[in-house]
């Protein structure tokens, strides 16, 4: 995909400013160990991660996008309550830091707690001067998703695709909506869209293959739950792949 679908996403470097040769070479070493935490999470490191962005914060404690990028570490070690933590410190030092409101939400969803993550969406998007709203609403029609609230969902997907409409993801989403409403030429559409984008995109497989049932091709099926089965993305999706090949084989 051209952006990245998952629920949360690292913000750029926020350079805070310091007065005199000290207070800069202070900033320096606090950039240093912000940089290094940033190489860390991108290589799936989270604990190194954590370490390098403390270091930063204690150089700096008042740098939002540092709590930001140790409250984005912290999730992806699964520690919940600390990266909520880090990112209402985020915002509290920025009020208007959309992606630490985007990643709090985010973080909510992990704990479930859909109401407070839906709020937290909106004030994302409410910021006008936001660079990648289409995250903040794909988040916000996963959410909606998950409570059942299908159409809401189905808007809200089409909104971040009328930011970017090459989001893979976006594209993935709404057409396993559609294919939750029935709606099987709407859903193959879309989920051909999303495998164009990203011909990997396992979910999209599978959606499009129980889209293809739903349409009654069974060969088409076939091939999508097939290509699920090669890229096996966990041994659950491959299994249910593997059970709808073997009743479309009977």
């Amino acid at each position: 995909m051209k952006r990245s679908a998952s629920l949360i996403a690292i913000s750029g470097l926020f350079i805070a400013a310091c007065g005199g040769e000290q207070g800069l070479a202070k900033q320096e070493v606090a950039d240093n160990h912000y940089n290094l935490g940033r190489g860390h999470l991108a290589g799936g490191d989270a604990k190194r991660a954590v370490g390098e962005f403390a270091q930063a914060i204690g150089e700096d404690s008042k740098n939002p996008a540092y709590h930001n990028a140790i409250g984005l570490a912290y999730l992806l070690d699964r520690r919940v309550d600390p990266a909520i933590a880090s990112f209402q410190k985020a915002i509290q030092l920025d009020p208007k830091f959309s992606d630490a409101h985007n990643n709090l939400g985010s973080a909510y969803v992990q704990r479930a707690e859909y109401d407070r993550a839906i709020e937290v969406f909106k004030r994302a998007l409410a910021n006008p001067a936001y660079l990648t709203p289409e995250q903040a609403h794909l988040n916000l029609g996963n959410v909606y998703a998950a409570k059942g609230r299908l159409a809401e969902a189905i808007e809200e997907f089409k909104r971040a695709l009328d930011i970017s409409p090459e989001y893979a993801e976006a594209h993935n989403r709404l057409g396993h909506s559609y294919l939750l409403q029935g709606r099987s030429e709407l859903a193959i559409a879309e989920l051909t869209l999303a495998l164009k984008q990203a011909p990997d995109l396992a979910t999209a497989h599978q959606s499009l293959g129980f889209a293809h049932l739903q349409a009654g091709q069974k060969d088409r099926a076939k091939q999508s739950f097939q290509k699920v089965v090669e890229l096996s993305p966990t041994a659950e999706m491959a299994a249910e792949a593997m059970r709808q090949l073997k009743h479309l084989e009977e």
